[in-house]
């Protein structure tokens, strides 16, 4: 059974590139008023928002499942991150008063029992009356919605190998298998993948660049094609809200940013 963490391993020396994405310094300083310290991010990749923290005077410790993430943290940052499962966090009780769990980590699992599990073991180490933040990877509409058109997102999930896929494909393979998946002609594939450039967010088409770079420059991209999970959960705001829902965990503040989603419980 392919561990957790190896596709976190695996996209480690590459993930510079792309680690401002989703839970990025944008949304951390729209948020930063909300925060109380001292702080610990959970899913803390190579310490972009650990290094943000720190640097707006907020003591501040980070925790990753990914042992290569945390020497990459240490190497390009000089930071000391924790590794370690965040089911099982090496802090005594009540140490925090402010937990962020990063995009990555609860958004990554369709497990409501190991959601449940990360949520109590927050608890566990944050010092009440404290605040719990949780990040949910978002979309925009446009991406979304071409997401669905060709297959690559359908039932509130995200065929995250077979999108990986496609950065491996020059523009005339994409537009055949844009035709091919949306059974579309050639020229109605052109125009979706135009429509798409326009409509998407400036943050999504530097991504979609940067992850075209990190492929083509990959010595054997497909080690972490297959490293990947072959799906991965999306949740919209419905979904998210009734994710807590089923876990009966009350949202106190729901806060919609351009490339995430996060719920204050």
């Amino acid at each position: 059974m392919k561990d957790a963490s190896d596709f976190w391993n695996a996209l480690a020396p590459y993930h510079a590139e792309i680690e401002d994405n989703y839970f990025d310094l944008t949304s951390i300083r729209r948020l930063i008023k909300h925060i109380r310290p001292p702080v610990l991010v959970v899913g803390a990749g190579q310490g972009l928002i650990v290094a943000e923290l720190l640097k707006k005077g907020f003591p501040c410790d980070g925790v990753d499942l990914s042992a290569e993430m945390v020497r990459h943290a240490k190497l390009r940052r000089g930071i000391t991150l924790v590794h370690a499962d965040a089911m099982a966090m090496p802090f005594p009780p009540n140490s925090y008063e402010t937990i962020l769990f990063a995009t990555g980590v609860v958004d990554f699992t369709t497990d409501e029992d190991a959601i449940r599990l990360l949520l109590v073991e927050g608890k566990r180490v944050l010092k009440q009356p404290g605040n719990i933040f949780v990040a949910f990877y978002k979309f925009s509409d446009a991406q979304e919605s071409f997401l669905a058109r060709v297959g690559l997102l359908s039932n509130g999930e995200v065929a995250l190998r077979q999108s990986f896929e496609l950065y491996l494909l020059n523009s005339r393979q994409m537009l055949h298998w844009v035709a091919a998946r949306a059974r579309l002609s050639r020229f109605q594939a052109m125009l979706a993948l135009l429509r798409l450039s326009a409509l998407c967010t400036m943050h999504e088409r530097r991504m979609t660049l940067r992850l075209r770079r990190i492929f083509r420059r990959m010595p054997e991209p497909r080690a972490l094609i297959n490293a990947a999970p072959e799906k991965q959960p999306y949740r919209n705001e419905r979904e998210i809200n009734n994710l807590f829902k089923r876990l009966a965990v009350p949202i106190e503040q729901f806060s919609v940013f351009k490339s995430c989603c996060i719920v204050r419980i």
